[in-house]
């Protein structure tokens, strides 16, 4: 049963400077609630009940947010909308937080490892909160933790991109016919930020990870980069050449990259017509 989420927030937000020198910019607003509350809503909706989220001592508010300290509620009760206080209910009563801390800006999967000790050797979930995944449906994640339990293996979202867009992300490469209907590819390969011509599909990993507890001792083994930092999708390869089964899942949801301000500003303004 996976019942825990990391959700990875210690990053600098430099794309969204100089706001995010005084607010992190997983609290800047989509709509009226900041961008991390709808993906721990996913979890939620997903079945997640432990939300393990990374920080760093400069974002504290994030902290904050998910204490639901008195006078917060005070607030929320006198100004929200029946939709966010029942929401903010079912987080207090039904979620268990928790805050790891990164100090130094090493990568993804050195964010990934800060959590080994609370999550063991057990199987969980990953939501990197840039991405934000709209659907009236069943959740990605959801999806792929009812395929982990019929096959035990990694998992993660798959989206076909843009030409522009290949170069920022991690391209899949695929035993099968990727560009087929099928829901669910098996992964042979990862490729972080190609160039065009060397991306080996047009598909690229979305925030959303189901992954085996070992993939803890595979970032371990990983080698860190020019800049120092441990990339997950070198990890994630390592287990691929040790034959764990790896799928990349296409996604039906709605996406918006809310880590760019062009992103967060469409999901705002797309999200603003159902008010």
């Amino acid at each position: 049963m996976i019942d825990t989420v990391v959700i990875p927030a210690a990053g600098l937000g430099s794309r969204f400077y100089p706001v995010t020198e005084f607010i992190p910019k997983e609290l800047l607003p989509v709509v009226s609630k900041p961008s991390i509350h709808y993906v721990v809503k996913e979890a939620y909706d997903s079945g997640i009940k432990n939300i393990i989220i990374v920080i760093s001592e400069r974002k504290e508010l994030i902290k904050k947010y998910f204490t639901f300290e008195k006078n917060y509620l005070n607030s929320l009760y006198k100004y929200c909308s029946d939709e966010i206080i029942n929401e903010v209910h079912e987080f207090k009563t039904k979620l268990d937080f928790y805050f790891v801390y990164q100090e130094k800006p090493l990568g993804l999967g050195d964010a990934i490892l800060r959590c080994e000790d609370m999550i063991k050797n057990n199987p969980f979930a990953i939501i990197l909160p840039d991405d934000l995944l709209v659907t009236n449906r069943e959740t990605e994640l959801s999806k792929m933790i009812k395929s982990f339990s019929k096959e035990t293996g990694n998992y993660f979202t798959v989206k076909m991109l843009t030409k522009s867009e290949i170069p920022y992300h991690g391209i899949v490469a695929s035993s099968d016919n990727i560009n087929k209907s099928n829901d669910k590819v098996k992964i042979t390969r990862i490729v972080e930020k190609p160039k065009i011509h060397d991306a080996p599909s047009d598909f690229g990993i979305i925030g959303r990870y189901i992954v085996t507890g070992d993939l803890f001792e595979a970032i371990k083994n990983s080698k860190p980069g020019i800049l120092g930092e441990i990339q997950l999708t070198d990890s994630l390869n390592s287990m691929i050449e040790n034959n764990l089964l790896t799928y990349g899942c296409k996604i039906s949801s709605i996406r918006y990259d809310c880590g760019t301000p062009k992103g967060l500003a469409e999901a705002t303004y797309n999200l603003s017509k159902s008010l």
